[in-house]
């Protein structure tokens, strides 16, 4: 019987992709990309995937996402704009437009926490991300966060998923775990957990399409 839920961030709760947060913050600019934004933005996410353990505290975190704002505008041609554009956005990171939420996400929790299940979430992210889920309201659904920067260990490793069952107190075949990414799916596997793809953008037929489809999988 499942008893717990657990919930990547990043595309999963939270739109990660610019085309949701990024791309309006241009526009209200007047400014639009010279270069691919997805090549740009692939590059900055995989600089910051390298580095986000080390992002343990506030500070080394704001600076991470500082240094990856700006290699995003730089990567997207804007070159000249990329110190102001990364210093704006990081001076606002408490700010929930830049983080817009997934469609569902709040009801799909609140439908979870109302049938009883324990949720958690199970995250690749740094030290900003508790007030982060502060901020966008979703922190009060969870009773438990697994941020890799504050674990030592990041996803595809089992412990970050064994970390919650523990904090829970469920065993992995008592609990799912919904995310959109291979690690996501190779890391909840190898901790004995039942892995849920979910894909926002509709492009993996193999994933779920909305949120609430999560609510199918359960009795």
């Amino acid at each position: 019987m499942v008893r717990a839920i657990l919930f990547d961030v990043g595309n999963t709760l939270i739109l990660a992709s610019p085309r949701f947060w990024l791309l309006p913050f241009l526009e209200e600019r007047g400014l639009k990309p010279r270069k691919d934004p997805k090549g740009a933005a692939l590059a900055a996410f995989r600089f910051y995937e390298e580095r986000h353990l080390e992002a343990r505290d506030l500070e080394t975190a704001l600076g991470l996402w500082r240094e990856f704002h700006r290699r995003l505008f730089t990567g997207m041609g804007l070159e000249e704009h990329a110190e102001a554009l990364s210093r704006e956005l990081v001076e606002n990171w408490k700010d929930p437009r830049f983080w817009p939420l997934t469609p569902g996400a709040k009801e799909t929790l609140q439908a979870l926490r109302e049938r009883g299940y324990a949720l958690a979430v199970v995250s690749n992210w740094d030290a900003t991300l508790p007030e982060i889920l502060e901020v966008v309201g979703l922190r009060p659904y969870f009773q438990h966060l697994s941020v890799s920067a504050l674990s030592g260990v990041a996803k595809p490793d089992p412990r970050l998923f064994q970390e919650a069952l523990s904090a829970l107190g469920v065993r992995p075949e008592e609990a799912l775990h919904v995310g959109d990414s291979e690690a996501d799916v190779a890391g909840a596997k190898g901790a004995g957990i039942r892995p849920l793809l979910f894909d926002p953008l509709g492009e993996n037929p193999q994933a779920l399409p909305r949120l609430e489809r999560v609510l199918d999988y359960l009795p």
